[in-house]
């Protein structure tokens, strides 16, 4: 497939354009394809595990083409985000046909909002792209995302400092307020510290325009579209704001690195993050599902993430991942016998 198969980024928001001028059950043929048929597929298809020569990897990392797929995600998505406002806002559209709008939305805001901003802001030397995840994390209500991810996340994976990393036995809803809610409070705190090492003003701290951007975007909405238009995208954003935490609830699952006598913590490996090599859910979400190795060097393009063999595997692609996510009756057990396959304690 090549490079080609990037484009695939681009399923979720054609798929919102499709549900959102439909109605009735084929207003739920994009959700039923995300979150049944592809998983499904993954299942049957082949895992890709393959990784770029020496010489590939310096021809794709000075590639436009793969940094012209993000930047024409933007304008994408926020036209889709306009189509959805414009018609849950003209037309009396059925509760039954906004479940599905809601649910596609959301998924859109998760998909491409988030994890599109979460690729553009690891490049923290390139201010337009940081411009542009910033722009895509306002849409998802997430603008402290990149901070929180960058300095913390990426920092303190897999120990208990991390608010995003799980515990074996945690539950993904008690675990998604905990992330979600103290990682934003955490991301005060780090930009506290950046501040007071640089001598800065308290006053300057990021997280005051982190945290008014978002909510004036709803603003907006609300003085354009109205309350009940405003309301709807918010439970889309909610929704978006789950399948963050979903993944962020799986990807490290029960992984823990060693404390050492001195009281830190020994460095990121391989084993401290599920992978995954199944090709929809790794074109759908830029290669985060090669998450190790995204770990390894968080700056690193997506086209260059590699599949790493010491990486304990997950038992299923992302999207049926995220599934099961909901379901802890399912996720628990079936990811403890994930752990006990890799001889993993935690």
């Amino acid at each position: 497939m090549g490079k080609i198969k990037y484009f695939g980024a681009y399923i979720t928001p054609i798929l919102a354009l499709i549900t959102f001028n439909v109605s009735g059950i084929f207003a739920y043929a994009g959700i039923f394809f995300l979150y049944l048929l592809i998983p499904i597929l993954e299942n049957i298809i082949p895992k890709d595990s393959y990784n770029f020569s020496k010489a590939e990897k310096q021809l794709a990392k000075h590639d436009f083409y793969y940094d012209l797929i993000l930047y024409l995600l933007v304008p994408l998505h926020l036209y889709v985000i306009y189509v959805f406002l414009n018609t849950i806002f003209v037309s009396a559209v059925p509760t039954s046909d906004l479940i599905a709008y809601v649910l596609m939305m959301g998924t859109l805001l998760g998909v491409n909002g988030i994890n599109g901003g979460h690729e553009l802001g690891h490049k923290t030397d390139h201010p337009f792209k940081l411009f542009l995840a910033h722009i895509l994390l306002t849409t998802s209500i997430q603008n402290h995302f990149v901070t929180y991810h960058n300095s913390g996340h990426h920092r303190d994976v897999a120990t208990p400092n991390d608010l995003t990393s799980a515990k074996k036995g945690d539950i993904f809803y008690l675990f998604a307020i905990r992330s979600q809610i103290g990682g934003y409070f955490k991301t005060w705190r780090l930009e506290s510290e950046k501040l007071k090492k640089q001598g800065k003003n308290k006053w300057f701290n990021p997280m005051i325009i982190y945290t008014l951007i978002p909510w004036l975007f709803l603003f907006l909405i609300y003085s354009f579209f109205g309350t009940k238009v405003a309301l709807l995208y918010f439970a889309a954003s909610v929704f978006g704001i789950s399948i963050l935490e979903a993944q962020n609830y799986f990807s490290h699952y029960g992984l823990r690195r060693i404390q050492k006598e001195d009281g830190n913590y020994e460095g990121v490996k391989a084993i401290h993050s599920w992978n995954s090599d199944h090709i929809f859910g790794r074109v759908l979400l830029f290669e985060l599902t090669r998450h190790s190795d995204h770990h390894y060097l968080g700056a690193k393009p997506y086209q260059l993430l590699e599949s790493r063999e010491e990486s304990p595997m997950l038992p299923f692609g992302y999207p049926a991942m995220l599934i099961l996510s909901y379901l802890p009756f399912l996720f628990i057990p079936i990811m403890g016998k994930q752990l006990k396959k890799y001889g993993i304690e935690s």
